[in-house]
């Protein structure tokens, strides 16, 4: 679900908010208001997708934290990790739901959610390439 969100997520902000834009900027000035409209209601709906984004990637994380601790396969504390990465991210999707994109920066909680969230995807890709080396599945 999180994959087929990211696909509208792009389709949205990458061709629809574009060509909007594009048909703002070529379009005669009594025309321009109403496909300024057109293209702020089009910057809504990104601001919708990527907050369900958002929330959905926070969910998978904090779901295979809960997994992780069930399981013996892995340390416990990178379950931890995965459960309060997920409530991060769950926290900036509601954050976009309610203020959108209103901070200028990359560095507020949507960045520091991506990026720790990146961070803990490798960090578990590493253990588990560790233990798929260590019990020669490959």
């Amino acid at each position: 679900m999180t994959a087929s969100v990211v696909a509208v997520l792009q389709a949205v902000d990458g061709i629809a908010l574009k060509m909007a834009v594009d048909s703002w900027a070529t379009a005669p000035a009594e025309k321009k208001d109403i496909i300024l409209r057109v293209a702020e209601g089009i910057r809504w709906l990104e601001y919708g997708t990527n907050s369900i984004f958002r929330i959905l990637q926070g969910s998978v994380a904090a779901i295979f934290g809960v997994a992780i601790v069930k399981s013996v396969l892995l340390s416990r504390w990178i379950s931890g990790g995965g459960v309060l990465v997920g409530a991060i991210s769950i926290i900036a999707g509601i954050e976009v739901a309610y203020i959108g994109f209103g901070y200028t920066n990359f560095v507020g909680l949507r960045g520091i959610s991506s990026i720790i969230y990146f961070i803990w995807i490798l960090i578990l890709g590493a253990f588990m390439w560790r233990k798929t080396i260590s019990k020669k599945v490959l």
